[in-house]
């Protein structure tokens, strides 16, 4: 791994710590720019550099660091309702980046790949958030309750972040991918 990879590697963490602390509370999902982050991370890296500073972000964040959503972090993060969400942002970042690779990095190609890391991030946060919310609290919320709570809030601010994620991304890929072939 090259200085310069390293580099833009630890700039990608240090904005998906900066989106993370961009919230709206709610309760029991903060509205963030984290998935911004995180799917522009997955864009302009490579697969295994997405994983890395992903899964970094987590483990900083569960050590104590306060980089989750409201300057939050600690072992206890494991039972907040969002972590679900957060623990997504890994798988999510890899196949975002993995469908960005796989033509010229068009703007279509970033929002298809946007779409699949976005049903990745719902597919994780969602149940892990009934989870919570069921069990962990015994609030006893349905299936429709909890999609309600956890996923409808966030659909237009989602769409929206993963298009311009993917503007961002069709501007800046000829820079941060100079001297980088393809998978």
């Amino acid at each position: 791994m090259k200085t310069r990879d390293i580099t833009l590697m630890a700039v990608m963490l240090a904005l998906l710590i900066i989106c993370s602390q961009i919230s709206i509370p709610m309760w029991p999902v903060a509205i963030t720019l984290q998935t911004f982050a995180v799917l522009l991370i997955g864009m302009l890296l490579k697969p295994q550099e997405a994983l890395i500073v992903t899964t970094f972000y987590t483990i900083l964040g569960l050590v104590g660091l306060p980089v989750f959503s409201g300057f939050s972090g600690g072992i206890n993060s494991f039972l907040s309702p969002s972590f679900g969400f957060i623990v997504s942002f890994i798988p999510a970042s890899h196949v975002t980046s993995l469908l960005s690779r796989k033509s010229n990095s068009s703007l279509k190609q970033f929002i298809i790949a946007g779409i699949v890391a976005t049903i990745v991030i719902y597919a994780i946060g969602v149940p892990y958030l009934g989870f919570i919310l069921n069990l962990v609290l015994n609030l006893s919320k349905s299936v429709a309750q909890i999609m309600q709570i956890g996923m409808t809030p966030f659909l237009i601010g989602d769409s929206i972040k993963l298009i311009f994620a993917s503007l961002v991304a069709v501007r800046l890929t000829k820079i941060v991918r100079l001297n980088y072939r393809p998978l």
